[in-house]
């Protein structure tokens, strides 16, 4: 497969047995070449065969032969292992017990032999898997590392991490652009800086929990310090990308002790108000009228996620990125391009009240906080994200002595990652200088 990407040989498509680094069990996948537009190697895509187990699968069986929870959770690790000694030994039973055991699946099923019931097991699941496409669904971490923390007020709070495991805590709060997790190229040079860098979902992002009793803005300030209290319990480095910056400030307004320094990360309207004047005017008009009507904000966005669900995240990506040339082609890039998909659905997977209080939250009036803000604070502002006016923006800096404004060239949105090495650089330096008690601008 790798020769015919390069052109050296005819082969287009293959079935491979793989076997996971942790000598897991082996799957099945599929392999094939994707040919860019531009001229040059082509891609080796992979594809698990493997259909996936969920719940649904679980409850069909139960429903449709009233199997037992016993009988199911068989059935289940059965279809995966697909082997009676390997399921006796992954339930930790006799073999003796899971012949009995799918006997009795065998007979409630209907299903005549082992066979039968794999390929009864396989078209369940598969059903299952079917009727959940078109709706929102639960955010899965691509890292398998997410974690979750449930507070005594039944607030949930979710969040995964890169880097170090035991490095000093780094947060990391999302906004609206499509940037949620670094590439991979950027663990290593947090590992090597000793930091772990702990990406935030925010109240209705991902499979953190929202609540609309409320404000945005008073949501979002419970579960920053819920997790601040609970999971980082020491002062720390703090990064916003966009509006996510706005309840690091507020907090640090009323807890400064919190925060060794913050970073600003892209547009965001609270540093500088001016701005909304030069958003793109589909942006421009949602940001007026989440102020005047936001029953109409409500509507539009209900509509615009339905269109989402039925033309998919790379419909809504197109549309939302097709006029900005530079964000555009990090959108198209084979490499990035799963990383904004991936944010799209950390965003969406709670459906569109999330966006429409996203929009409530960059209105939020924290002017005071800015001026009075005793903590240093670094405003990284991409050139080339169509808002960008350095005049406009020097002004915070004459505001408070201790926010510095940092031009980003070659950056728009998606600065996150079209200058992601710049950006670690930053993390790791302004990590480093107060960890060692310097405060390096």
């Amino acid at each position: 497969m790798m020769r015919a990407a390069n052109k050296r040989a005819n082969r287009s498509q293959a079935i491979l047995r793989m076997t996971p680094l942790d000598n897991s069990d082996p799957i099945l996948a599929e392999a094939w070449l994707l040919t860019p537009k531009f001229d040059g190697a082509a891609f080796v895509v992979i594809r698990s065969l493997e259909i996936e187990w969920t719940d649904r699968a679980s409850e069909m069986l139960a429903q449709a032969f009233g199997l037992s929870a016993a009988e199911i959770e068989i059935a289940r690790i059965f279809f995966r292992v697909r082997d009676v000694a390997a399921t006796a030994a992954a339930r930790n039973v006799s073999l003796l017990t899971v012949r009995t055991q799918l006997k009795s699946i065998m007979a409630k099923t209907e299903a005549p032999s082992q066979v039968e019931l794999m390929r009864l097991l396989a078209m369940t699941a598969g059903r299952a898997i079917q009727d959940r496409q078109g709706k929102t669904d639960t955010w899965r971490d691509p890292l398998g590392r997410e974690e979750m923390l449930s507070l005594p007020d039944g607030r949930c709070i979710a969040w995964t991490w890169l880097g170090d495991p035991d490095g000093r805590p780094v947060i990391l709060c999302r906004g609206l652009p499509m940037c949620y997790l670094l590439p991979p190229d950027s663990e290593g040079q947090l590992r090597d800086a000793g930091i772990k860098l702990l990406a935030l979902s925010r109240p209705g992002f991902g499979n953190s929990s929202q609540h609309s009793n409320l404000s945005p803005l008073e949501d979002n300030l419970a579960a920053l310090r819920g997790f601040l209290d609970h999971v980082v319990k020491a002062p720390c480095i703090a990064i916003g990308l966009s509006n996510g910056i706005l309840p690091l400030l507020a907090e640090a307004s009323l807890r400064p002790d919190r925060f060794h320094a913050l970073i600003a990360i892209g547009y965001t309207g609270v540093l500088d108000r001016s701005g909304i004047r030069r958003l793109q005017p589909t942006q421009q008009a949602m940001m007026r009228l989440v102020g005047m009507l936001p029953w109409l904000v409500d509507l539009m966005a209900k509509q615009a996620h339905r269109m989402i669900q039925t033309y998919g995240v790379d419909w809504y990506i197109e549309r939302a990125y097709r006029t900005r040339p530079l964000d555009y082609a990090t959108c198209t890039d084979p490499n990035l391009a799963p990383f904004i998909r991936n944010a799209c659905s950390h965003l969406l997977s709670q459906g569109h009240q999330t966006f429409v209080r996203e929009l409530i939250l960059a209105r939020s009036d924290i002017d005071p906080v800015i001026d009075a803000l005793s903590v240093p604070l670094t405003w990284v502002a991409p050139e080339q994200d169509g808002v960008f006016d350095e005049v406009s923006f020097r002004r915070i800096e004459r505001r408070n002595p201790l926010i510095r404004v940092r031009p980003l060239a070659k950056a728009g949105e998606l600065a996150l990652y079209q200058q992601t090495c710049r950006i670690v650089d930053l993390i790791i330096d302004t990590a480093t200088s107060k960890t060692n008690g310097l405060d390096r601008p």
